[in-house]
């Protein structure tokens, strides 16, 4: 009888540690993560006002849209990027071949100037353009950022973003740090999601079971009233990815989910 409840209590001692040992792959601790890439679309207008461009930028592989309001056409470019020389060309379309359009220019990154020369067909000179930020405000801050989450097997990565901390690029004081969140952990979406001249912080929502392909988000809108980011719960009971037209001051969700900015607040437009 003693060596029966022997091997049951050593048996259970075994599992328990097994159990101890599994529980430690989900640290509570917060680390700091490494390689979250932030996805910064910048909306510029050309300076006579024909041309609106969408540009994504500061990344090796930069990547934008140029309108043409006049004409109503729009051109996709895709190229690459070094120190603040951009260098893109056109991607196939319907009515054009790929390579058929170039844009190569300077981009400051601190004021969103962009200054371009726009090639057709391999011209060895093209048109001068400069483009500035589509909704100027004064005294624009500047930011980075730093990323802290937790080691969890369960979600992509194998880490969940917990804690997005706002620094002043000028002398990387904490201006604020966000918290209450469990997001993904590979990159974090920064624009000017209500066209107010302000970038905004959209993060994908990885709380309660969640996964990428819910697209549920997190969004962190920048307030120059206080100078901090406020999260918004009208925008959270959205579904779907934002995709933004700021030539229109809209916000496309997808699933005909179309939503008119003005003022800073949502209408949606009904489709006929």
């Amino acid at each position: 009888m003693k060596k029966q409840l022997l091997i049951t209590l050593t048996a259970l001692s075994i599992s328990c540690f097994s159990f101890a040992e599994t529980a430690q792959i989900v640290s509570t601790e917060l680390k700091p993560l490494s390689g979250v890439r932030v996805s910064m679309q910048r909306m510029l207008k050309s300076g006579e006002g024909r041309y609106f461009m969408s540009l994504y930028a500061g990344i090796t592989n930069p990547h934008g849209t140029l309108y043409d309001l006049m004409s109503v056409k729009e051109i996709a470019f895709k190229g690459t990027q070094k120190a603040d020389q951009i260098i893109m060309k056109s991607v196939a379309s319907e009515r054009d071949e790929a390579g058929k359009y170039q844009i190569s220019g300077t981009l400051n990154a601190n004021t969103g100037n962009f200054k371009v020369l726009f090639s057709e067909n391999a011209e060895t000179t093209g048109k001068s353009m400069q483009f500035e930020p589509a909704f100027k405000v004064v005294n624009k801050p500047t930011f980075i950022f730093k990323f802290y989450g937790q080691n969890d097997p369960k979600q992509p990565l194998g880490n969940a973003l917990k804690r997005v901390d706002v620094l002043n690029k000028v002398d990387n004081s904490i201006v604020q740090s966000l918290t209450g969140f469990t997001a993904y952990a590979g990159s974090m979406g920064y624009m000017d999601i209500n066209f107010d001249g302000y970038y905004d912080v959209i993060l994908s929502d990885l709380s309660g079971g969640k996964d990428i392909a819910d697209k549920r988000y997190i969004y962190w809108m920048y307030n120059p009233k206080t100078s901090q980011f406020q999260r918004s719960a009208q925008m959270e009971k959205i579904v779907g990815l934002p995709v933004l037209h700021g030539e229109k001051q809209q916000i496309d969700f997808g699933n005909g989910q179309i939503y008119q900015v003005e003022k800073g607040l949502l209408r949606k437009i009904d489709r006929q």
